[in-house]
């Protein structure tokens, strides 16, 4: 089964589709931190574009901090940023932690709603194949979580495909994916691991947080796991930078 729904509507602007593009083959490894990037008459030749167009899809790249631009030299793949590890207890992963703000804002409002904004089971995305340790198609689920009118986050889920056949017809727009995978799939998940991100948001992710491109946001990504310790879902969640704090208490006794 293939499937594909986007409740956004409109044409993607060009800069966007070539900003889209360059960031998979970055996310992919097809370019290596470090690695320069073609210029942009070879970018304007290859996408059939003005040079104006690249100009202003690269600009978005930079501004996220995918890649460094250093005059007189060109245009560079980000290095990676420094990984600090630490150790946590066990944790479940829940209805809450799908969508809610329980564990990560300092306040929880009832009226948080988490609405579809795009699903499809033929993603190919590199991070969530390395992530789950197998390979392509995935189901890849987006959503948008709103605390009461305002927007709050944007979150990207990664499943199987072929662990999951059927599962993209189960979602509707008000989304309760781990709610679907207890009760259609019998997986209750865990945390395998966290981590946290300061970058800026993409235009994608601005137009849904109704916030500038280029504004700070945090990038919290992860795996769960089944109760065999099988990866079974990575996650993306980018929280407006303006609307969240972590704080970490630590036990002095």
């Amino acid at each position: 089964m293939t499937a594909t729904r986007n409740s956004r509507q409109g044409r993607v602007p060009l800069y966007r589709q070539v900003e889209t593009e360059l960031l998979r083959r970055i996310r992919d490894r097809e370019l290596t931190p470090g690695q320069r990037l073609p210029t942009e008459p070879e970018l304007a030749a290859e996408w059939g574009v003005n040079r104006l167009t690249i100009r202003q899809a690269v600009g978005e790249l930079a501004r996220a901090g995918h890649v460094v631009v250093r005059q007189g030299s060109g245009t560079y793949v980000a290095e990676p940023p420094l990984v600090i590890d630490l150790g946590l207890p066990a944790m479940p992963s829940t209805d809450a932690d799908a969508g809610s703000t329980a564990s990560v804002a300092d306040y929880v409002q009832q009226d948080q709603t988490e609405t579809l904004v795009d699903i499809t089971d033929r993603d190919t995305a590199r991070d969530a194949a390395e992530a789950l340790e197998t390979a392509a198609p995935f189901i890849r689920v987006d959503t948008l979580v709103r605390t009461g009118e305002q927007p709050f986050m944007v979150c990207s889920y990664w499943l199987e495909a072929r662990r999951f056949a059927g599962f993209t017809g189960l979602v509707t727009e008000r989304v309760a994916l781990f709610q679907i995978l207890h009760e259609r799939y019998d997986l209750r998940l865990r945390h395998s691991w966290r981590g946290l991100t300061a970058t800026v948001a993409s235009t994608a992710d601005a137009g849904l947080l109704e916030v500038p491109p280029g504004s700070p946001v945090m990038l919290r990504d992860g795996v769960n796991v089944d109760t065999d310790r099988r990866p079974t879902m990575y996650l993306r969640r980018r929280l407006r930078g303006d609307r969240i704090r972590f704080t970490m208490h630590y036990d002095s006794a």
